[in-house]
């Protein structure tokens, strides 16, 4: 039930940033804030660390 609810909430996250960027709120304190939840998940998924590093290659950046 739990991972249930954690994707169901990353999902809203990702959806609400999503909103925030389309409508231009791109400054502010909950667009930062879901902004690094979402990188710090997919640094998580990939199994990287903040500088791209162990993604089994190159950075993206």
């Amino acid at each position: 039930m739990a991972a249930t609810a954690d994707h169901r909430a990353a999902q809203e996250a990702v959806t609400r940033l999503y909103d925030l960027v389309r409508s231009g709120e791109v400054d502010n304190v909950e667009f930062n804030q879901l902004d690094s939840l979402v990188y710090s998940r997919l640094l998580q998924t990939y199994d990287c660390d903040r500088d791209g590093l162990g993604c089994g290659g190159e950075s993206i950046s």
